[in-house]
């Protein structure tokens, strides 16, 4: 895997407001984190975050999807580990 030492920018295939969404990721100077920006095509300004804030947001989020997954299979009487292979598959890439 290489290692993030320079700014990389994508254009996804993501459209908002009939614009193509842009993706950054760059390193945050000599820290171990970097910053993740997001921004509407022919627009300058930038929405960024860095990435601890974002994965203990996103982790918050897992939390909360699994609780209320396996709160769903115990009301519907499905054993958890039938249940958990659904669960997995819809929360992957």
């Amino acid at each position: 895997m290489t290692t993030l030492s320079k700014i990389v920018t994508r254009k996804t295939a993501k459209v908002v407001q009939g614009r193509a969404v842009i993706l950054s990721v760059g390193p945050l100077g000599s820290q171990a984190d970097a910053r993740l920006g997001l921004r509407l095509s022919g627009q300058r300004t930038i929405y960024t975050a860095l990435l601890s804030d974002l994965w203990r947001t996103l982790a918050l989020w897992h939390g909360q999807k699994l609780a209320a997954a396996k709160r769903n299979a115990r009301k519907a009487g499905i054993p958890w580990r039938i249940a958990k292979k659904q669960f997995n598959a819809s929360n992957s890439l």
